[in-house]
Formats: structure tokens, C-alpha cells, sequence
């Protein structure tokens, strides 16, 4: 599992693009330990939304004062990409924008968003994401009135509208929530993967 604090590794379109491609050799996956700076921005509007069976989670409905809804909703929005509405990873990662604290949102705006596979798009096809809790391993501090950790594991099935279905790629998200005051809402921190 990552380290509390780090940037996130946007390996996954990266790692679903060799498994719908049927790669023989594995990709090099970017560096992105360097904390970069720049806002996220996409070529989507952030109110774009993938018309993903199921749907994404609606930020209206959510309590914001559950750093355990938070952290699942905030990953859920980063992880499901359509390949009928996104360009790249990083238009998922607009979506989740809300739900992410000011700094964050510009540590992760020059993370390599990766494009959408072409058999994606033959496949009209979007990631089919599954959340399953995780208990923080390692030397994890307890939950403040102001600090939170949430950890997750992560299947993503890509899918097509067709009936078609790539490879699984799974991976742990470690998630640090923080909120300004007690009765504030919780903000995605930072968010480590493995």
C-alpha cells in the first residue's frame, strides 16, 4: 500500500489499456512520485457524466460528513471512465473534483490521464468499478475529529455495452480525508495506490 500523503499513481488506464490490448510485454508505468501543481483540467466539462449501467454516485445524496462515503464516492468518480464520454482518465478525475480538498486537486492535475483504449471505444465500453473495504495496514494513526484514513480494494471490469468484458485489473487505494473544523464536510487528501 502506498504511503499516507503521496500523490496517486494513475496506473490503471495505463494497466487496462495493455489488458484489452492483450499486451505481451508490460507497460512502464510514469513516475508521478514528484508533486505536481498545476489544476486538474479536461477537455470534458466536469458535469459530464458517463451513462454508466448503474450510474455514479449522486453527490447530492451523499453525506459528506461520513469520511467512509466520501472516500468510496471520491474513488468510485475517479476510477469509472466511458470510453462514449471521456477522453482519459483525467475527465473521471474532473468528476471527483467536488469531493477533493484544494490542494489535492492541484497535485493531481498533471498526473498522466492516458487515453481511452481503441477496443473500448469498438466496444462502446466504460469501467465497471467494485469498492470492497480495506483495514489500513502498517503504522496508520486513528481517526481525528479533522483526520480520517479509509483503505479500499479495487476491481475494475472493463465492459462493454455489447456484452463484451476485458480483463480485471484490481488494485489497494489507501485514502487520507481532512476537513477544516468537526462540522465541516470531509475532503479527499490524498489518495495512494498498489
Amino acid at each position: 500500500m502506498a504511503a499516507p500523503g503521496r500523490p496517486p499513481r494513475v496506473v490503471f488506464l495505463a494497466a487496462l489499456t495493455c489488458a484489452v490490448a492483450s499486451c505481451g510485454t508490460p507497460r512502464a508505468t510514469p513516475d508521478t512520485s514528484a508533486a505536481p501543481s498545476a489544476a486538474i483540467s479536461s477537455p470534458a466539462p466536469a458535469t459530464a457524466s458517463p451513462a454508466v449501467p448503474g450510474g455514479l454516485p449522486d453527490l447530492t445524496r451523499l453525506d459528506q460528513h461520513d469520511a467512509t462515503a466520501v472516500s468510496k464516492a471520491a474513488l468510485t468518480l475517479m476510477w469509472i471512465v466511458d470510453s462514449t464520454t471521456d477522453r482519459s482518465q483525467r475527465d473521471a478525475y474532473q468528476r471527483a473534483a467536488p469531493l477533493l480538498d484544494e490542494a489535492y486537486k492541484a497535485s493531481v492535475g498533471d498526473q498522466p490521464g492516458g487515453g481511452v483504449p481503441g477496443q473500448w471505444t469498438e466496444h462502446r465500453a466504460y469501467a465497471k468499478v467494485r469498492l470492497t473495504p480495506q483495514r489500513p495496514q502498517g503504522d496508520i494513526p486513528t481517526d481525528t475529529p479533522t483526520l480520517a484514513h479509509r483503505g479500499w480494494t479495487i476491481t475494475v471490469i472493463p465492459t462493454g455495452r455489447d456484452r463484451w468484458k476485458g480483463a480485471p485489473v484490481h488494485a489497494t487505494a489507501f485514502v487520507t480525508l481532512k476537513r477544516k473544523d468537526p462540522g465541516a464536510p470531509w475532503r479527499v487528501s490524498a489518495v495512494g495506490t498498489a
